[in-house]
């Protein structure tokens, strides 16, 4: 196949950023052309740019060394990925110093849709082999929290809590699609099961697709993670989904629906965010317009921002009430429970601000 270099592991999620970025750059809101969300949230995506996204490949190997030539031209094309890019390499002898690398030795089968085509001679780890490979160095927390992030609608800046919204790069479904696929390769081959496999799979069990931006991810996942794990236990709600009103509602304030940050199948509450987002104009007469027709239609609507996610006591308010509106008993936790919540919200918060 000529020169090739399979970047990986963190490399690999500074890169998909990098491609949500230049994702919404093709698609900048102008006169007749709503901003990129809404056109994923209430047009279905039609007619999104996507030629910035990594060609899908039948690649199922790892390239055995690292040539130094394509290295060096990744490098150049993306200066924000540091002094050393984390390369793959299948062979032990592969694995020889190579000047702005840092070498992982990458072994095994790999089912087809394993790798992307970044650019000439350059494979990229796919969104679902990335989380599989991130399982090996981030704690369970932070691999939920990106998790979030690739079946997201936002793509983080290089440092630091800014985002712009983009497509999903993967899915829920489809991280588990992939693990299965793989698992299922390795045992019809007799090969062993890639590290990381297991810490995959239970922090999956914890990601919702959907998130509209960082900070939506964080109270998702401090809601819904069990207690045990520092959350607050409670049923994870549907993101981003379409909340239709009433009949009687939809005749008198003139529209049938409204997307909700968070909302329950069955259950007529809904979680709203004021973020950094929400001071947009627009965007804030929208959502004040969402809460009163909602209140309306007999539903509760719980707000939550980021000061209060920052505080025991207030987050504890917004999960009584959400359990109040759900018909759930309230357990009040015990001290170990707080400081596990404490320790769990410091840690997200803390990774949000990329330090």
């Amino acid at each position: 196949m000529g020169e090739r270099l399979c970047v990986g592991f963190e490399s690999a999620r500074a890169l998909w950023r990098e491609v949500g970025r230049a994702v919404a750059g093709d698609n900048e809101a102008s006169e007749g052309r709503a901003p990129l969300l809404v056109r994923i949230l209430f047009e279905d995506g039609a007619g999104i740019d996507l030629r910035s996204l990594p060609s899908r490949t039948r690649i199922t190997s790892v390239p055995g060394s690292v040539r130094a030539r394509a290295l060096l031209a990744l490098r150049d094309a993306y200066p924000g990925l540091g002094p050393e890019v984390d390369a793959c390499v299948s062979r032990q002898s592969g694995r020889h110093c190579v000047r702005g690398a840092r070498l992982h030795l990458v072994t095994g089968s790999y089912p087809a849709g394993s790798f992307r085509l970044l650019g000439e001679g350059v494979q990229l780890a796919s969104p679902e082999l990335t989380f599989l490979q991130l399982a090996r160095s981030l704690d369970e927390d932070l691999l939920v929290a990106y998790g979030y992030e690739v079946c997201g609608l936002f793509a983080r800046d290089a440092a630091g809590p800014g985002f712009c919204n983009c497509p999903a790069l993967t899915s829920r479904a489809r991280i588990a699609d992939y693990l299965d696929r793989l698992e299922r390769v390795r045992r019809e081959r007799g090969e062993g099961m890639p590290p990381g496999l297991r810490r995959a799979r239970r922090a999956l069990e914890r990601v919702r697709d959907g998130a509209a931006s960082p900070e939506e991810a964080v109270v998702s996942e401090v809601l819904f993670s069990p207690r045990r794990l520092g959350g607050f236990g409670l049923p994870p709600g549907r993101l981003n989904s379409v909340v239709r009103l009433s009949r009687t509602a939809a005749d008198l304030f003139g529209m049938d629906s409204f997307v909700c940050d968070v909302s329950w199948d069955g259950a007529r509450v809904a979680l709203e965010y004021q973020g950094s987002q929400h001071k947009l104009r627009t965007r804030h007469t929208y959502d004040l317009r969402k809460g009163n027709v909602l209140g309306a239609d007999d539903r509760v609507v719980v707000r939550v921002d980021r000061t209060m996610l920052g505080r025991q006591d207030l987050m504890e308010e917004v999960a009584k009430s959400l359990s109040r509106a759900l018909g759930l008993r309230w357990r009040e936790p015990d001290a170990g429970v707080r400081t596990r919540q404490m320790r769990l919200r410091r840690k997200l918060l803390l990774e949000l601000e990329g330090r």
